[in-house]
């Protein structure tokens, strides 16, 4: 059975099972202004988050921040389960007022944090049974049902972020897979990406031929190298769209897109949003 996981940028808590009896991979990588939590219930994924990529067995908690760009493939064509949970900063609003003094968030977005594979059995079991419980939940819409849905969430994540704390302490492995010279290539990418970019021009940079450095990307980060420029590029331009008035086509120039329309389109791609909306959508929650 296959359950389709389908990302809304309108809702502020999503959550669903996703069971496929083979082999899968996102078609492009994908960027919110949401937090996200993954479950692994059966198989083993890739995951890319940022500029990292991690692999992803059975029984690891993948946490991902607002706004940190990810895209996960299967290792293999095997079956395997997941759950899939996105919300919102402003759905625990209300939580949040009664306990000023507890961070809830910030742990979900540093880098250290976003493979928790050091969980015993049992511990496996108590998050994958408050998911569950999340998961009955989400077509419920009576008040009582949103508070527990709310206190199930916040206890899940002060649950989380206490497993973080403990595999940090106890020196565990962040799953991070590196290679040394992609490394390199983001750093140049990273300080370069408001120009012209192409695979070429970055293989002679590197001395390497462009058919090596397409096909090492793609197997380190699991993002063909267009795809990560583009998500460079496009949490750039998230940034400017945030904290200036700029117009959209300026944004576009800067952020090293050719022509607007082009970035109109990643841009949504990428979101959900088009850049006016995401400029909407940012003012409305952070007013």
């Amino acid at each position: 059975m296959v359950s389709e996981y389908v990302y809304s940028p309108h809702v502020d808590f999503f959550i669903d099972r996703v069971d496929r009896d083979s082999g899968y991979e996102m078609a492009s990588f994908h960027i919110h202004h949401k937090y996200e939590i993954y479950y692994e219930i059966e198989g083993s994924r890739r995951y890319f988050i940022e500029d990292a990529a991690y692999i992803v067995n059975a029984g690891c908690v993948v946490l991902i921040g607002e706004n940190q760009i990810h895209k996960t493939a299967s290792l293999g064509d095997t079956a395997s389960s997941r759950i899939v949970m996105n919300f919102s900063r402003e759905y625990l609003d209300k939580i949040m007022d009664i306990f000023p003094e507890v961070d809830f968030f910030s742990f979900l977005s540093e880098e250290h944090n976003h493979l928790l594979s050091n969980i015993t059995v049992k511990q496996q079991n108590h998050i994958q049974g408050l998911l569950q419980q999340l998961l009955a939940l989400q077509e419920e819409t009576s008040p009582e049902s949103d508070a527990l849905r709310k206190m199930l969430l916040a206890t899940l994540l002060l649950e989380l972020k206490d497993l973080c704390r403990q595999q940090q302490e106890q020196g565990g492995e962040n799953g991070r897979v590196s290679n040394h010279i992609v490394d390199q290539i983001q750093a140049y990418i990273a300080e370069h990406y408001a120009e012209k970019l192409t695979l070429t021009g970055i293989a002679s940079q590197f001395y390497i031929s462009p058919y090596y450095l397409s096909r090492l990307f793609k197997k380190s980060i699991n993002l063909s190298l267009i795809e990560y420029i583009n998500g460079v590029r496009i949490k750039a331009a998230q940034n400017l769209i945030e904290k200036s008035n700029e117009s959209i086509s300026d944004i576009a120039e800067k952020t090293g897109f050719m022509t607007t329309a082009h970035f109109r389109r990643v841009f949504k791609d990428a979101t959900g949003l088009s850049p006016q909306q995401y400029r909407q959508y940012y003012k409305r929650v952070n007013k």
